[in-house]
């Protein structure tokens, strides 16, 4: 947007809230401006941002007319979603299954858990867009409800790995992430806010987590130590990466991504992923393996963009969405959730992730 504002020569700033976009116009011959607050719902639609990428890069390079830009965008924004209500529900369910067995290092049989708790999770994520009053107390009860069902079963599954697979779809890693990144670049009120609401988030989750834990407990006596966690089986290790391409596949449903930008998704993520895999290696650092994954994700955006001169955000984004619960499987092993711990483990891996992407950018050959 300040790269049109540079094309047209229009005096105009902008300023991104969590629900709130601030717009501003100045006249330097009148001294006076003109501000817009515009309320936007938060989500992802890749395939419709590759479009308005296209607008803006063809208005920039003089290819196309400002009303001819007017009317594709309004063609872009009057556009049927890619995927209909059944197909994203369905992606909640493969999202949730699908990320038990790779990340969190759970069996088939949790696999299968998990994905009933995705379910879950996919219909009080409609309840929640439909009805505004259950959206206050979304993130609570949804987690609570899902600790719950999950320490009930957790004699027969793994309780840290079911658990974090169902709500790993409601993980603001995008968000800490972009805090710590405006907050490094010197944008302290927008930092601020969105690091706020990011951890309060974060509270809300591990809050959550812990009250249904503990509310199973009030019916039968807890177990000793590291038997809380259940009984945790690994998948064999050939399947699990032949799962990863159908994680892939949900999550690009999730982000309303185009297919045709699936393939660079599930190679950026994949590369991501295989070094994420060296956790193992610092199970009480994780932001390291974060750290790195994050910049030869951000390296690969580049070159992506660089040589195909499409949008290098897709496949940041989705990397960094793996990432983050990439850091947390690591951490799931090593001891039992409380949401104080729930918000700094997100926190630390926030951190490794936009070191990892700051660097990257430097490492990106100039234009």
């Amino acid at each position: 947007m300040e790269a049109m504002c540079r094309t047209f020569e229009i005096d105009g700033s902008f300023a991104f809230l969590p629900g709130l976009m601030m717009i501003s116009f100045g006249d330097s011959d009148t001294h006076t401006s003109e501000t817009h607050l515009i309320k936007c719902a938060q989500g992802f639609d890749m395939g419709r941002l590759a479009k308005v990428h296209k607008i803006a890069r063809a208005l920039v390079n003089g290819d196309l007319e400002p009303p001819e830009a007017l009317v594709t965008l309004k063609a872009v924004n009057s556009d049927k979603p890619l995927y209909n209500a059944w197909i994203g529900f369905a992606s909640f369910v493969g999202y949730s299954g699908f990320i038990c067995p790779l990340i969190f290092k759970g069996s088939w049989y949790d696999m299968l858990v998990s994905m009933g708790l995705g379910a879950v999770v996919g219909l009080t994520t409609v309840l929640a867009s439909r009805f505004s009053i259950y959206s206050s107390v979304f993130e609570v009860s949804t987690s609570i409800l899902i600790a719950f069902v999950g320490k009930a079963l957790r004699n027969y599954v793994c309780f840290t790995g079911v658990v974090l697979s169902a709500i790993v779809v409601l993980l603001p890693g995008l968000l800490l992430t972009t805090a710590i990144m405006e907050l490094s670049s010197r944008y302290m009120i927008l930092g601020s806010v969105r690091m706020f609401y990011s951890l309060i988030y974060c509270l809300f989750l591990g809050f959550g987590l812990s009250i249904g834990s503990n509310l199973w407990d009030v019916f039968q006596e807890p177990l000793p130590g590291n038997l809380q966690k259940g009984y945790c089986h690994p998948a064999t290790e050939p399947w699990r990466w032949i799962l990863f391409p159908m994680l892939g596949l949900s999550v690009g449903v999730q982000m309303y991504a185009s297919p045709r930008q699936w393939p660079v998704m599930i190679v950026c993520s994949s590369v991501g992923y295989a070094i994420s895999e060296a956790s193992v290696y610092w199970p009480h650092a994780p932001h390291i393996a974060a750290a790195v994954s994050a910049f030869v994700a951000g390296l690969l955006g580049n070159i992506y963009e660089r040589v195909t001169h499409e949008l290098a955000f897709v496949p940041i984004l989705r990397s960094i969405l793996l990432i983050v619960p990439g850091g947390m499987g690591s951490v799931q092993r090593c001891f039992y959730w409380t949401s104080t711990a729930f918000a700094l483990q997100m926190i630390l891996i926030a951190l490794g992730i936009a070191v990892g992407l700051f660097c990257s950018h430097v490492g990106r050959v100039p234009s």
